[in-house]
């Protein structure tokens, strides 16, 4: 099997979990309280905007939450590596239907989650150990967002590995999963009001949790525990009861004008982005190299999911192969990109050597992998094993 290297799970998942955290609070900044300030200042929840030592302090304190959480992602990635985590590679084993609905199953899970691990930090014997850190950013920004005591990151960091060890996740659900929860998070803390009202001023969608409604919780945190949803603040008479009003005073009305809609068209924006990503990484299925040399499946790479890489399954001339067998990894590190994947390495089954690459999908499917090693560089086409299999059966 291929060497697992613990080094680069490492970098890896705190590289993402860093960089997730700077576009999805850094992004909601920048864009809503910064570049669309003056545009949205009539949906600004509160008229004192806040000063640069809490931001300066949000930051510093956000580091050590992205430290743990990047910890249970690091244990999540052993766990999928060593087999103990049932997350799967291909989306054809429990199909397209299971993979939203456990990215939908993990959205409510998590909301519950939130709710009643918030709802208990806020009781007076925990409050001041476990959760004042938060409530210090009494007016908040997209950066209040990882501003966590250690053991609320804690506790907010060991529902994903609890709920991985349980239910099987497609490594697209969590990505889509970890964005929409770094995103919500922001938005929610970012202080202008970007949900839309119905013509009668109440929330359009009045089931999801507004700006509005978590701003009120860090005016007064007896109200408002929801992260995601408002289902277990009305069931259990924690919401607000001005919540409605105060909403209809900042959200923006149906009859707004054309351009008052651009923060809402910048976050798609954000969203469809992700998505197209999240469309790259999809990298999955077993192909043929040229005249059968080797037949490879492309699955998440163990030491991070993010990634994808290529295990060897078959070699035409396997045996007399000194420095890749079958079942070990014959190319790694691929990263989406809006061409495809690249940033790869190939490594050569013969010799060894190891070369920088890319690929590209192909309209009918088949792919492009681009190898160089310095200035010189190849290029062959990859058919699916499918494909390969009808075009024999063509023949026959």
């Amino acid at each position: 099997m291929a060497e697992f290297h613990l080094t680069d799970l490492i970098i890896g998942t705190l590289t993402h979990d860093t960089l997730r955290y700077a576009f999805g609070a850094g992004g909601t900044y920048l864009i809503i309280n910064t570049w669309l300030a003056r545009r949205l200042r009539n949906r600004k929840i509160r008229e004192q905007i806040p000063r640069w030592p809490q931001i300066r302090r949000e930051l510093v304190i956000s580091i050590r939450t992205i430290l743990i959480f990047a910890t249970t992602g690091i244990l999540i990635g052993l766990a999928h590596a060593t087999g103990f985590a049932p997350i799967y590679d291909q989306i054809d084993d429990y199909g397209a239907a299971y993979l939203i609905g456990s990215l939908l199953l993990i959205i409510i899970a998590h909301d519950a989650w939130f709710y009643w691990t918030h709802r208990l930090l806020h009781h007076r014997r925990l409050f001041r150990l476990m959760h004042r850190t938060h409530h210090r950013s009494h007016n908040p920004t997209p950066f209040t967002s990882y501003s966590f005591d250690t053991s609320e990151a804690v506790i907010n960091a060991v529902f994903l590995p609890i709920f991985v060890a349980l239910i099987p996740m497609h490594p697209l659900a969590l990505l889509a999963f970890v964005f929409h929860m770094m995103l919500r998070n922001a938005l929610g803390h970012c202080g202008y009001e970007i949900f839309p009202a119905r013509s009668d001023g109440k929330p359009l969608f009045d089931w999801l949790t507004s700006v509005t409604h978590h701003d009120l919780h860090h005016a007064n945190g007896r109200y408002n525990m929801g992260l995601y949803f408002t289902w277990w603040d009305r069931l259990m008479g924690t919401e607000h009861p001005r919540y409605h009003q105060e909403f209809a005073r900042v959200a923006p009305r149906p009859s707004v004008r054309p351009g008052d809609l651009m923060p809402i068209l910048l976050l798609s924006c954000m969203f469809v982005l992700a998505s197209a990503l999240a469309k790259a990484a999809e990298l999955r299925g077993t192909y043929s190299a040229p005249y059968l040399g080797a037949v490879v499946r492309f699955e998440s790479c163990p030491n991070d999911f993010t990634l994808t890489c290529g295990r060897l399954l078959w070699g035409w001339d396997v045996t007399n192969w000194r420095h890749i067998q079958s079942g070990d990894l014959m190319i790694t590190g691929l990263k989406p990109d809006t061409a495809g994947w690249s940033q790869g390495r190939l490594q050569h089954p013969e010799t060894g050597l190891t070369f920088r690459g890319n690929i590209h999908q192909l309209a009918d499917g088949r792919l492009r992998l681009r190898g160089c090693a310095g200035p010189i560089c190849a290029s062959q086409i990859w058919v699916p094993l499918r494909q390969l299999k009808n075009t024999l059966a063509d023949l026959q």
